[in-house]
């Protein structure tokens, strides 16, 4: 039997809101209270488990739902097989809240309305991370123009729980902030278009209103992201700026939003390319190769060749482990036990293979690298 009822989800509703919202920083911060991560993830189990019964099917059906299957096998796999429980819980922990907000989100996301609350509940989370971030930050001088801004930003103030003792690297935040940065600006052009068909006075100050916070938000995601330095998240808030406007330019209707938009997009286009041609490849390879740092962030700071080696590492451990992974989170150390490093001296702490797709396939296996193609290909599909 189904219940389908507005009662019984509004019950379903307040339960799964209360237990995500509750159980989350436990699930972000699990050796933090061990016993309290272990009682929330029964209580996920044990939720999950009745209103499966319930509704008599696990997941709401949606389109990811063969590749998540596949996807949370090989993650138990890379659980199963790991050497060093210790690296691998918080990693764990982190997918299965990420799975509770998806699941949630599916649950709760209806219709256009239910998806702009959405959102905006995500940009205010990218807002949250970026200011922790900010106050938690070891920033660092990679540029050297913008050496006088970075000495007046704010050193470490918060120590976040189970985070390096040197403060978050500034590539991690720099990640963060360039997946936030076409949201934010797909906020800022969704504004403008409601002020373009705004029908009367009180519509146009809401959407001015929408549209100014907006773009107070583009501003702050896009300045904090200069401010990392971190060249691989400058070129992925690019890419996505490009592939965002792109979209929004060959749908809809060509109003003049758009035709600006589509104006934008190609003079970006014409800019790089002409900052390309007139770069000597020396001067682009001494970009990549400028170490910007100590070589103990967490992530990004090694030269790019430093960065070819670890992917040579990272491809070792897949040739040697290609059904289960290495273990989920426990390359920063197999990688020195059996795949040592020439270029960065031992004991630096190398928590990345700075490549996504050859990191998903040392934690999961080429199973869980498929699994993650076909999470990626769904959601374009979608669109």
């Amino acid at each position: 039997m189904k219940f389908q009822s507005t009662r019984f989800n509004k019950h379903f509703w307040v339960i799964e809101t209360l237990l995500l919202g509750a159980g989350a920083p436990f699930l972000l911060f699990p050796t933090l209270r061990p016993t309290v991560t272990v009682g929330v993830l029964a209580l996920f189990a044990l939720w999950w488990l009745a209103r499966w019964g319930l509704e008599r099917r696990p997941l709401p059906p949606t389109p990811f739902n063969g590749a998540l299957l596949l996807w949370g096998s090989a993650v138990a796999v890379g659980i199963a097989v790991t050497a060093i429980p210790a690296l691998t819980l918080p990693k764990a922990t982190g997918l299965i809240l990420g799975l509770a907000t998806w699941r949630y989100l599916a649950l709760t996301l209806h219709n256009r309305h239910d998806v702009r609350w959405g959102l905006a509940g995500l940009i205010l989370v990218g807002i949250g991370i970026a200011g922790v971030g900010l106050l938690s930050v070891r920033w660092s001088v990679k540029i050297p123009f913008m050496q006088t801004w970075i000495a007046r930003l704010p050193q470490q103030i918060l120590a976040l729980p189970e985070g390096p003792e040197a403060g978050v690297s500034a590539n991690q935040l720099g990640g963060v902030l360039a997946f936030y940065l076409p949201l934010a600006l797909a906020a800022a052009l969704g504004k403008l278009q409601a002020l373009t068909h705004a029908k009367n006075r009180r519509q146009r100050w809401v959407a001015v209103g929408l549209l100014a916070g907006a773009l107070l938000g583009l501003a702050l995601t896009a300045g904090l992201l200069v401010l990392t330095q971190s060249r691989s998240a400058w070129i992925g808030g690019v890419v996505g700026i490009l592939a965002l406007l792109a979209l929004w330019v060959g749908t809809g209707k060509r109003d003049w939003p758009r035709r600006a938009a589509g104006a934008a997009l190609v003079m970006m286009l014409l800019l790089g390319g002409m900052v390309y041609a007139r770069t000597e490849p020396a001067q682009i390879a001494a970009l990549w190769e400028r170490p910007g740092g100590v070589e103990t962030d967490v992530v990004g700071t090694v030269t790019l060749s430093g960065r070819v080696e670890i992917w040579s590492r990272a491809l070792y451990a897949i040739q040697d482990f290609p059904f289960t992974g290495c273990g989920l989170g426990t390359f920063r150390e197999v990688m020195w036990i059996l795949y040592p490093l020439f270029t960065i001296s031992p004991g630096h702490d190398i928590a990345h293979a700075h490549n996504m797709f050859l990191q998903v396939a040392v934690d999961t296996g080429l199973p869980g690298l498929i699994a993650y193609l076909a999470l990626l290909g769904s959601a374009a599909a979608v669109g």
